[in-house]
């Protein structure tokens, strides 16, 4: 399996980097150990499965807001993940930024949307009272076509994503080819590139990317190791 997570800290907030951080961590940390686990409790019951991922971020943004002596709403960001394993997977986004899907047709797909609230550059926070209520959560079977996802915080967004018309730009094609047959090196190097020098020079806001990529055999089938990732800022 594999798993890919991402955060942008509320720039309002005084430590919201470490928050970032701790729903990064912790949300990779999870996915790892208990995919089965939180998988099987989505078709049983979202809720208590958003429920209990919420509870355990919490639980540590609240350790960390003691450790830094601040307050946890100092730590307020953003979540977005998405985790693949053996045909299945799990997503789920709090807050703006954008979770996009790529078939093997090209075609590029929104799987969860920004939220944004009252107003044009608001949205909600892992700490916020309403987060548990705003969290989405997906999972299911993967189209057996697939080719990757990709995370995308909202200064990301303003280049890879049509706010008119919902849907993800073309280009997120090349970057997922880009983390499929490049060396983790080089495509890292090349993300950071385009980070720099194109997508931050089109938004005021931090620009961040994570890819899951799906590898498969020539039959079609997926390897023992199934899927590659790269994450930049």
């Amino acid at each position: 399996m594999a798993c890919v997570a991402l955060a942008d800290g509320a720039g309002s907030r005084a430590r919201s980097e470490v928050g970032a951080e701790v729903v990064v961590r912790a949300m990779l940390r999870m996915l790892s150990a208990q995919f089965d686990e939180v998988y099987s409790l989505c078709g049983d019951d979202l809720y208590a499965a958003r429920a209990h991922i919420h509870k355990h971020l919490l639980e540590l943004l609240d350790r960390a807001a003691a450790s830094h002596r601040c307050a946890t709403d100092d730590l307020a960001s953003t979540l977005l993940f998405v985790a693949h394993k053996a045909g299945r997977y799990l997503a789920g986004h709090i807050g703006d930024g954008v979770i996009a899907q790529l078939d093997a047709e090209g075609a590029p797909v929104t799987l969860s949307y920004p939220y944004n609230g009252e107003f044009a550059n608001s949205t909600v926070f892992v700490t916020d009272p309403s987060a548990l209520d705003k969290f989405r959560l997906f999972h299911g079977e993967s189209d057996p076509n697939l080719i990757g996802f990709v995370l995308m915080s909202d200064g990301c967004a303003e280049s890879l994503y049509d706010k008119k018309n919902g849907r993800p730009a073309t280009a997120i094609a090349k970057l997922l080819a880009w983390n499929q047959e490049l060396s983790r090196t080089k495509a890292d190097a090349i993300l950071a590139a385009n980070l720099e020098q194109s997508f931050a020079k089109k938004s005021s806001d931090d620009c961040s990317l994570a890819l899951l990529s799906i590898v498969r055999h020539n039959d079609g089938t997926i390897p023992k190791r199934p899927s590659t990732v790269t994450a930049s800022r």
